[in-house]
């Protein structure tokens, strides 16, 4: 009864103050008013609910019906439990996608990633800038004669396939299903099968794990890499041949193409774990496994080289810094960042403000919104710091090689569903909480109460589901919503052929304000610019039409939005007038070049 009262009265808080379940996320750094609140919420509500169902489960949940319940979950068949783990991996994305977001993009980012794919698709890794290329400026895009993706490609490598077949939405979810297969694998060697089946559904009920898998941002695909690194570790040190190493490098080699310094730091303790496990074996088989190691690792590192060298003109420049070049060339228009958030020098070129205690007050930050959005219940890490033994200092280690990596950068990432840039901590904080539970489980049998552990567990889930969600995945539906608005707009009223442009920013916060997305610019046209409908952006009505002229049996319009009531509209391009839709953004020389004689 007391947890029921507790849960309408975090109800009433939100639906009393906010008139419903509305955060104000929009932020990639410091957490906002209203997200304080709802942590602070599920700290000073949920832990007594927590508590009062672990009473409950302590005090009603007798020993021998535990017995039987263990006995059950122990002896069911893991055949069928890897079957059903990885579908429901795949499926609860994939209602995420549909129900909750609409398939919408949640960040810019998602769009360069597309690009990168299609370019792939076509066996190509770039393509010429067009004519009047500032038209084709994007977030993310590299445009300095050569037009590409600045990320890495590991991960659009991986959306090609669903490119190819026309399901690209179902990569990341498919990705997240083999990655929960992979946890279980890995667990079942360290804590038997019975506990292996914790660790997937601790997987499978991780907000920030589920709601990354229905979007196609890459920390799915990294994170799938390195749960089968994970497992081809634990293979090579129970004694697995030379496959387990060639395992072990291809997977770190996947995820280095797709996120190097999460790669790094989290990869790089599982290879030092390898390596060490190398060591201690047989000398006879170690040249082997080397061998196999190397044999993969070389030719895909060559690989990754030769990749830079084609798109940047350098094996040593990375898109990103391709991008930043061109951004600095470009007077910053049309970028993501601003100038003083990139303004140092040579390879480190982010890394602008270096002081340590700004250092590690970023990283306390993100704890903090890994221990809220982890799995969505109050002392996110209390479960995690009860794990024992050899496994959980390699985890531990691999978390603080995250953390590392991520000095450098500026953020801990959007906010829209949790910190992104430390998603891929979920792996060895999974195993951890997993750990810590049968540590909790053998202490509360040895005290005569084995029903408090499953009692805390749903108390945990229960605050998750009625405090946590209602809020979060509220915001995020109509943060969805309005990104899909001008794309259906135009999609259903723009006549084909068409060129829509558009200004910034192309769908700005409506429905789900104060709350704000991280979609600012239009989406990507296909490398050929051969689409029905192509999106550039406004640089004035009278150089607008001067890009129509480039694409003859085309209609022109511009996309508007009315700030007030967020309504959107198509102007016809030869009706605009030039004093009404100014160009936003400063013209340089070299921009619209005089015709040669």
């Amino acid at each position: 009864m007391l947890a029921a009262v507790l849960l309408l009265a975090h109800a009433a808080l939100w639906l009393s103050y906010f008139k419903g379940f509305r955060l104000d996320v929009g932020s990639i750094d410091l957490p906002t008013p209203r997200y304080l609140l709802l942590a602070a919420m599920m700290g000073f509500l949920g832990i007594p609910v927590v508590v009062c169902l672990a009473l409950a489960g302590g005090r009603g949940l007798r020993a021998e019906t535990l017995q039987r319940w263990r006995s059950a979950w122990r002896d069911y068949p893991d055949r069928r439990s890897l079957v059903l783990l990885g579908l429901m991996g795949v499926l609860i994305p994939l209602a995420i996608q549909s129900l909750l977001l609409g398939h919408a993009p949640l960040t810019d980012d998602e769009a360069s990633y597309q690009f990168a794919a299609r370019l792939l698709a076509s066996f190509r890794l770039w393509v010429p800038s067009p004519p009047l290329k500032l038209f084709f400026d994007n977030g993310f895009l590299v445009n300095d004669g050569k037009l590409y993706s600045q990320y890495f490609l590991g991960w659009p490598f991986l959306l090609a396939f669903g490119m190819k077949a026309g399901v690209p939405w179902l990569i990341n979810p498919l990705l997240a299903g083999a990655t929960t297969v992979a946890v279980f694998l890995v667990a079942r060697e360290w804590f038997g099968s019975a506990w292996a089946r914790v660790a997937a559904l601790l997987c499978l009920v991780s907000p920030l794990l589920m709601t990354g898998a229905a979007t196609m941002m890459s920390h799915t695909a990294v994170l799938f890499a390195l749960a089968w690194l994970l497992y081809c570790v634990q293979r090579s040190r129970a004694g697995a041949g030379a496959a387990a190493s060639a395992g072990v490098a291809f997977f770190f080699c996947l995820a280095f193409w797709t996120r190097p310094a999460t790669a790094v730091g989290l990869g790089g303790p599982l290879l030092v774990w390898w390596a060490l496990g190398l060591w201690r074996s047989e000398r006879r088989g170690v040249p082997a496994r080397v061998g196999a190691f190397l044999a993969v690792a070389v030719p895909l590192a060559a690989l990754f080289l030769a990749a830079n060298a084609a798109q940047t003109g350098s094996p040593w420049m990375t898109g990103y810094h391709a991008g930043l070049f061109y951004a600095r060339a470009n007077a910053f228009r049309f970028a993501t960042f601003a100038p003083d958030s990139a303004s140092g020098e040579g390879f480190w070129y982010f890394f602008v403000d270096r002081s340590p205690w700004l250092a590690l007050g970023r990283g306390v930050v993100a704890l903090f919104r890994l221990s809220v959005d982890g799995f969505g219940w109050p002392l996110g890490l209390a479960l995690a710091c009860l794990a024992r033994g050899p496994h959980a200092r390699w985890m531990a280690a691999s978390m603080a090689g995250l953390w590392v990596v991520h000095i450098p950068v500026a953020d801990a990432g959007i906010d829209s569903f949790g910190p992104v840039h430390y998603s891929e901590a979920m792996l060895p904080l999974v195993l951890l909480t997993t750990d810590g539970l049968r540590t909790l489980w053998r202490w509360a049998w040895a005290q005569g109460r084995p029903g408090l552990v499953p009692g805390t567990v749903a108390g945990l889930l229960l605050v998750c589901a009625a405090m946590y969600l209602p809020p979060r995945w509220t915001t995020l539906a109509l943060l969805a919503r309005d990104v899909r608005t001008p794309l259906e707009f135009v999609e259903r009223e723009a006549p084909v052929p068409s060129i829509v442009f558009t200004q910034h920013p192309i769908a700005p916060p409506c429905q789900a304000a104060p709350a704000r997305h991280f979609v600012f610019t239009r989406p990507n046209n296909g490398p050929d610019l051969d689409d029905p409908v192509l999106w550039a952006n406004h640089l004035g009505v009278e150089r607008d039409r001067e890009l129509m002229k480039r694409f003859p049996g085309r209609e022109g319009y511009l996309l508007v939005v009315s700030r007030k009531d967020c309504q959107h509209r198509l102007v016809p391009l030869d009706q605009a007038s030039p004093d009404r839709f100014p160009s936003p953004v400063k013209e340089l020389p070299s921009d619209f070049p005089p015709p040669s004689p």
